[in-house]
């Protein structure tokens, strides 16, 4: 009797360690979990990459510009689509980049470095981006959440395992340690209040009822004074665009820190609101021919001073957050920091907006410039302004070197299209497309993609102009830039966990192990003492 209760102790004493050996196979591979999640998270963490920094290491002074950070980057958006070229830098949360961009380099040569932030890559084209050179650097910075590998070995650097062509080892950065290289909830809700308080201006507000002549629409900037901050402020009824005649405006300054023009454009509940008419500039400087500037690729950036605000009166906040059509050729820079802004034809300046998608055409790099304090609007068309008397514009740039050290340069032949869409322009050989990045030509020549992907002709396929013309500027100008759904990746997921490795089991299996041992001899002592 003794023996049968020693040895159904013997049982439940092996039986508990066999157990306690199981329970710390599973708590082991339990914490060995957590830890795989945990690297999957920090993958993207390369310690070979750079750390991008802030925003403002870059641009030290942006507070004299209306658009703030924002004037230093092509596209500022919380998502952009990008299915025709995009010429110029960007700035967004999210990005599904369907075609290359980049600012492409001109024979101006006058910016020094390309700077772009890429927050979150869902697909991006590994032609993006433009070439460095011996006067051009890039750099790049992608959020934390997308992995970047460095290139080695000759092979190109890795975002997302997207190879990046175009871009060398130590143009790319990244936000480290949860720094932001921008906060784009704080600049939007800048961006918001500078729209409130520009379309709370006290001015004069112009409607399709102004015009004399609908077919020759002329805003001319001479029949308005620029207020204490040297900006002209004007209203505009939601009409005005709508109507599919150009509309000009007269008057601006080519010159570095010309007078600002806002134009604020009432939607006035319209959604979504269509954009028709062709924006035409003409820069005369108190000239009596004025020169009109062309939708263009460009690398100078001192004559924008032309910020069109869009924003809605019928809205408490008057944020306008539903969608524009940019349904014709448009120049100056665009304001909408809650809208949807769809781009369909060339557009030069700055896109600010929640959403940005550019559907066809071109959209042109131009950055909108400082507020400045000296008056440069002409008092009447025709007449000289003293300040400006004797100077000569150039074209193309339209730009005037207020100190010039050598004689300027003849102009080049203007463009005699004016502002017309680029998608005829000849095809760039194969080296340009490997250092500016191509063109919309590079997809099927008829002007890009829809918001799907899919292949799409340009809707104005008649006109066509000589894009890329030189812009004769003295060296030493000032100019210092320190630079929807696609098939995406998500780069925050956590595969694989059911194959993790128990990398903590090997104590428990022992335990388990001695305990066979253990009741294997318990079994043999039984059967001798019997």
């Amino acid at each position: 009797m003794k023996m049968k209760k020693a040895n159904i102790l013997s049982c439940v004493a092996i039986s508990a360690i066999v157990l306690s050996g199981m329970g710390i196979t599973n708590v082991k591979a339990s914490d060995n979990t957590t830890v795989s999640i945990e690297k999957v998270v920090e993958k993207s963490l390369n310690p070979e990459v750079q750390n991008g920094g802030k925003v403002s290491d870059d641009f030290q002074d942006v507070s004299k510009n209306n658009l703030g950070y924002a004037s230093k980057f092509h596209i500022f958006a919380k998502e952009a689509t990008l299915n025709a070229h995009t010429n110029g830098n960007l700035a967004v949360g999210s990005l599904f980049g369907n075609v290359n961009f980049g600012t492409n380099i001109t024979d101006e040569k006058l910016l020094d470095k390309d700077i772009s932030y890429v927050q979150e890559v869902k697909n991006m084209s590994e032609s993006s981006f433009v070439s460095s050179n011996d006067h051009r650097t890039n750099k790049v910075v992608f959020g934390e959440v997308n992995d970047v590998e460095l290139g080695k070995d000759n092979a190109s650097p890795l975002v997302n395992e997207t190879p990046i062509n175009h871009l060398l080892n130590n143009e790319i950065f990244q936000d480290k340690d949860s720094n932001e290289y921008l906060d784009f909830d704080q600049e939007f809700a800048k961006l918001e209040n500078k729209s409130g308080s520009l379309a709370s201006t006290n001015s004069k507000t112009i409607t399709n009822a102004d015009f004399p002549d609908q077919n020759q629409r002329v805003i001319d900037l001479s029949d308005f004074e620029a207020d204490a901050n040297n900006q002209i402020v004007i209203n505009l009824d939601p009409e005005v665009l709508n109507a599919s005649t150009p509309l000009t405006i007269s008057g601006l300054s080519a010159d570095k820190g010309g007078t600002s023009i806002i134009i604020n454009v009432d939607t006035k509940g319209q959604n979504p609101y269509a954009m028709n008419s062709q924006i035409k500039l003409r820069f005369n400087n108190g000239e009596e021919n004025p020169i009109e500037r062309p939708n263009q690729e460009t690398e100078y950036f001192d004559d924008n001073h032309l910020l069109w605000n869009f924003y809605d009166s019928s809205a408490g906040n008057k944020q306008f957050d539903g969608i524009i059509e940019m349904n014709n050729t448009f120049q100056g820079s665009v304001l909408a920091p809650d809208a949807t802004i769809n781009i369909h034809h060339n557009l030069d300046g700055n896109i600010v907006a929640e959403k940005v998608n550019v559907v066809g055409g071109e959209t042109h790099r131009w950055d909108l410039q400082d507020n400045n304090n000296i008056v440069t609007v002409p008092e009447e068309p025709g007449e000289p302004d003293e300040n400006n008397e004797g100077k000569e514009l150039v074209d193309p740039g339209f730009t005037i070197d207020p100190t010039p050290t050598s004689p300027e340069p003849k102009p080049s032949p203007e463009n005699p299209d004016g502002n017309v869409d680029e998608e005829d322009k000849e095809e760039d050989d194969d080296q340009e497309i490997i250092i500016n990045g191509g063109s919309e030509s590079d997809l099927d020549g008829n002007g890009g993609l829809d918001l799907t992907g899919k292949e799409v002709s340009n809707q104005n396929p008649n006109n066509s102009s000589e894009e890329k013309t030189l812009s004769s500027i003295n060296e030493g100008s000032g100019l210092v830039p320190l630079t929807n759904s696609a098939q995406s990746t998500d780069t925050s997921s956590v595969s694989g966990l059911s194959r993790l490795p128990q990398a903590g089991a090997t104590s428990g299996i022992l335990l388990t192990i001695i305990g066979v041992i253990m009741l294997g001899l318990g079994i043999i002592v039984k059967r001798v003492r019997s």
